[in-house]
């Protein structure tokens, strides 16, 4: 089983009211310092694993000149032992035409994921996020070009209605993707989007409108063929997203960029966030890194659970490494503190329908019975 490896693209042509993710408006001279950089920071990283699945991730990775994308697989797979067998980048809408989709499968990317979000015009310009008058016929050419395609969508943006979401499923059933991202909407983060929300300038959907909508989701993807496979994730064909599952599986990967995180070998660090930090690190050829943390085989043991039960198929018990005793502790907790969410499974730990659908009081009650664990493993 090889590794997966992340590149993070931050540079985008606006941003978006409800993003809260590392991104940079683009420029030109920017971007092409930030190739630079990028080259030199994987250089500082030998290659131990053989790199099974290539993410481009942002920011809009379709943004990124393709004389650079070129270079950067090029360069890739010098550094790596690297015939990843899914390779994706991530798009926006307004980059969809036929000779950028057709040079980005040329130079090797044969999974594409489009930030939809909304097929609703009006949803989207509320969130600062214009879309192409001709928006279908554009979904319609990457459909054609690439064989592995994903649509992302968020529930519970400004003004969703059932009418809005039926717009999504149907466009969902014409484009007729291998594969579709639904989020609902995390109003935790701190963005453009929540602050008029605590200002009392926009509203967002009631948390029962929402639920509602999220049970006609559920319903109509199942009837379109989709299985669901991750709590905002489905499939058909097998076209599961390799390269997400080494996260929900808690696996080998590398992130390189700004921001991008990376797991090896129980390690977990975090790249800077800042720019000019990353820029100042590489150019003295020290790895940019704002966090690092080498896990416990508890901490290793509880990430593997929070990442694991996001996904249907759930957490096998035989790779969570315990001695038996501790291993039998922690199932006795988590049934007494989660049966109710659980399914019954002895040789795995997974999330039943009502689970996936209280996925969060889950986490919740996870750290509760990691404290505990903490305490069991240490006596």
């Amino acid at each position: 089983m090889g590794m997966g490896l992340y590149i993070h693209i931050p540079f985008c042509a606006r941003r978006c009211s409800y993003c809260d993710f590392c991104t940079v408006e683009y420029d030109g001279n920017l971007v092409r310092q930030y190739h630079d950089l990028l080259k030199k920071e994987v250089e500082m990283y030998p290659a131990s694993e053989r790199v099974e699945t290539l993410y481009f991730g942002g920011g809009s990775p379709s943004l990124y000149p393709v004389e650079l994308l070129r270079d950067l697989m090029s360069f890739i797979s010098c550094s790596f032992d690297a015939a990843p067998v899914e390779v994706t980048i991530e798009a926006n809408p307004w980059e969809l035409n036929l000779k950028n989709l057709k040079q980005w499968r040329d130079i090797g990317f044969n999974r594409l994921s489009i930030g939809i979000q909304s097929s609703e015009r009006e949803i989207l310009e509320r969130c600062d996020r214009p879309v192409p008058k001709n928006l279908r016929d554009r979904l319609m050419a990457s459909r054609d070009t690439f064989e592995n395609l994903n649509l992302d969508f968020i529930l519970g943006l400004p003004g969703e209605n059932e009418s809005n979401v039926a717009g999504n499923l149907e466009m969902i059933s014409a484009i007729n993707p291998d594969h579709v991202s639904y989020y609902v909407f995390d109003s935790d983060h701190e963005t453009k989007l929540m602050r008029l929300v605590h200002d009392d300038i926009i509203d967002l959907p009631r948390q029962e409108i929402v639920e509602g909508l999220h049970d006609i989701i559920l319903d109509s993807l199942s009837k379109m063929g989709f299985s669901r496979y991750e709590i905002s994730s489905w499939e058909r064909g097998r076209r599961e997203c390799l390269h997400n599952l080494k996260y929900w599986r808690n696996e080998q990967y590398m992130g390189f960029g700004v921001s991008a995180g990376s797991h090896f070998d129980r390690k977990r660090y975090v790249n800077t966030s800042d720019l000019l930090e990353y820029r100042y690190l590489v150019n003295l050829r020290r790895r940019p890194v704002f966090e690092l943390r080498e896990n416990s085989v508890i901490q290793e043991v509880f990430e593997t659970l929070f990442m694991g039960l996001r996904l249907m198929e759930g957490v096998d018990l035989s790779k969570l490494e315990l001695p038996d005793e501790l291993n039998n502790t922690l199932v006795s907790e988590l049934r007494a503190h989660l049966g109710d969410y659980l399914s019954p499974d002895n040789s795995r730990i997974r999330l039943n329908n009502n689970g996936m659908d209280f996925s969060r009081s889950v986490l919740e009650k996870l750290i509760d019975i990691k404290e505990e664990m903490v305490i069991a493993f240490s006596t």
